[in-house]
């Protein structure tokens, strides 16, 4: 089988700037430095009036989240490329796999936000009994993405080689981890 390289390998070899595009390195980096300062701006829950958190505002907390998200998906399909080194007939096949993937983990993280908008309306007043029903469908959403992931890997693994779909799958934990914390971040903690 020859090796052949996708069309946006091609593409960026035939465009300099492309190949001096952000880096998988360089866009975490600038999403672990660069988006902290988001919150403060967008988000209201990091600063402290008379010593307390001010209550997160839920819509402009899915804004930051949004925000931070669209990021993501703009330098993702730009990194996964640099970084997999797809041939034409791996990209031809896996990217339309990944656009079902993204559609399904959308719904998930779709999900996620409304987790996240519930706790930010009851931090402060959190019952037991709703910090246990908030934690369970949290471990519950975790699982859910945890299936996903594993179901997409035997689906990408179909199409382009084992190394190559958990080479994608490193990539995106990398890049999901970064939301995460920085989500996390811009949470307070419940009272």
């Amino acid at each position: 089988m020859t090796t052949k390289e996708s069309p946006i390998t091609l593409k960026m070899k035939r465009h300099p700037a492309h190949s001096t595009g952000i880096s998988r390195n360089n866009f975490l980096r600038k999403l672990a430095l660069g988006l902290p300062l988001a919150p403060a701006i967008v988000v209201s829950s990091q600063e402290k009036i008379q010593g307390e958190w001010q209550r997160p505002d839920p819509g402009n907390l899915r804004t930051f989240i949004e925000l931070a998200r669209s990021d993501i998906r703009t330098e993702k399909t730009f990194i996964i490329s640099q970084n997999v080194n797809f041939t034409e007939d791996e990209a031809f096949e896996f990217w339309p796999v990944h656009r079902e993937y993204d559609i399904e983990l959308s719904k998930l993280l779709d999900r996620r936000v409304e987790l996240i908008g519930r706790f930010a309306n009851q931090y402060e007043t959190m019952t037991d009994a709703d910090a246990s029903k908030l934690a369970l469908d949290v471990f519950d959403l975790e699982e859910k993405r945890t299936a996903l992931k594993r179901k997409y890997f035997k689906k990408f693994s179909k199409v382009v080689p084992a190394r190559k779909a958990a080479r994608f799958f490193q990539i995106e934990n990398q890049l999901n981890t970064a939301l995460d914390l920085q989500i996390a971040a811009s949470l307070p903690l419940i009272k």
